[in-house]
């Protein structure tokens, strides 16, 4: 199989996947992942409290699970949520709900994979990608993400990721080992020196590793998913500047 045809045979079982999953469940619904925002990205708001506005960055949004919950905290202030879905669906779904909270002026939509969308320098204060950038679509962009992502945070800002790694999934009736339907797979020690050497003058507020295991649908079975997943806060250091949204 050559690498074109891997990455789109990933992304088709992603799509599926995700695309069950919005299909039977409404945002904020008890009985699946999109039930509640991530912990962690919502205790880093406080940070934020004085700000005269706020830039927002979603990378892998999905329906708005955390974006939504962002955008509301700061509905007192002046605030645009850039986000950023593979799946036009998601991002139709991720305008509805918006619509649905009242926040349809504050969230901006974008159907496009990671690697293609540009971020810009110096544009946002807050930058979330939640088991997200281990589907850029190669290493090397994965390495060209990071650096955008350094440049594109304002000075004071924050940088949150979640990244599974050490990834390995199984049949769930056999047993028997599948390729992960993941495109990028580092080791914890791999990402982990990847993050130090383009952050290097960031704070590292919060570093954490913890083992998963799941249940996940795929083609005509279910499969056996564990891995390691790493959630980083990194904060760039400085006094915030205030910058026009």
């Amino acid at each position: 199989m050559t690498e074109h045809n891997r990455i789109n045979c990933i992304r088709k079982s992603e799509a599926d996947s995700h695309l069950r999953v919005y299909s039977e469940h409404e945002l904020f619904d008890e009985g699946s992942w999109l039930a509640r925002p991530v912990k962690t990205v919502m205790e880093l708001l406080p940070s934020f409290a004085a700000y005269p506005s706020i830039r927002v960055l979603d990378l892998g949004c999905g329906v708005g699970r955390n974006s939504i919950p962002i955008a509301k905290a700061f509905s007192h202030i002046p605030c645009i949520v850039d986000c950023v879905d593979i799946l036009p669906y998601a991002i139709e779904k991720l305008r509805a709900n918006a619509e649905k909270h009242g926040i349809g002026d504050v969230i901006q939509g974008f159907a496009c994979s990671i690697e293609d969308f540009v971020i810009e320098p110096d544009t946002y204060d807050l930058v979330i990608a939640v088991s997200a950038l281990e589907h850029i679509c190669s290493y090397d962009a994965f390495r060209l993400k990071l650096r955008e992502l350094h440049a594109g945070v304002r000075v004071g800002g924050i940088v949150c990721l979640i990244i599974s790694t050490d990834i390995a999934e199984t049949d769930s009736a056999t047993g028997n080992k599948l390729n992960p339907m993941f495109e990028l797979n580092f080791t914890a020690q791999e990402l982990l020196h990847l993050l130090k050497t383009q952050f290097f003058d960031f704070s590292f507020e919060k570093e954490t590793v913890v083992q998963q295991h799941y249940t996940i649908p795929r083609e005509n079975m279910q499969a056996e998913l564990t891995s390691q997943v790493c959630t980083y806060v990194m904060y760039k250091k400085g006094t915030h500047h205030e910058t026009s949204n």
